[in-house]
């Protein structure tokens, strides 16, 4: 009995760091302006997530690279963060902040929040 309390301390005990780790990632976007192209967005981060409890959590960061149509490239730099957490069973709640330099100029900021229900 008490082997068998001690493997279940065991196996809860480091069963969640297994979900939480370092990662990479890329991603691409591209932007009209009607039909017209207008330029393409390349992000590369590095970061790591994971969970305490219900709430899951994570923080990047890395590169992003503008092509602009008709212009040079830039290169700038963000770092984010955010968090994600159940209301209800059906229902979840998040939120992402973002900090991107600007060649020089005012940083941009974005906060981003939002909701989902699963059906």
């Amino acid at each position: 009995m008490i082997k068998s309390l001690l493997a279940v301390a065991a196996v809860s005990a480091f069963s969640a760091p297994v979900l939480a780790g370092p990662y990479v990632g890329f991603d691409t976007k591209t932007k009209f302006d009607g039909s017209d192209y207008d330029s393409t967005e390349f992000t590369a981060s590095i970061g790591y997530s994971g969970k305490v409890g219900t709430t899951k959590y994570f923080v990047e960061g890395g590169p992003i690279t503008t092509a602009e149509d008709g212009k040079s490239t830039e290169t700038e730099y963000f770092l984010a963060s955010g968090i994600g957490f159940p209301i209800t069973d059906e229902l979840g709640a998040k939120i992402k902040i973002k900090y991107e330099s600007n060649d020089g100029k005012d940083n941009k900021y974005e906060v981003k929040t939002g909701l989902k229900y699963k059906f």
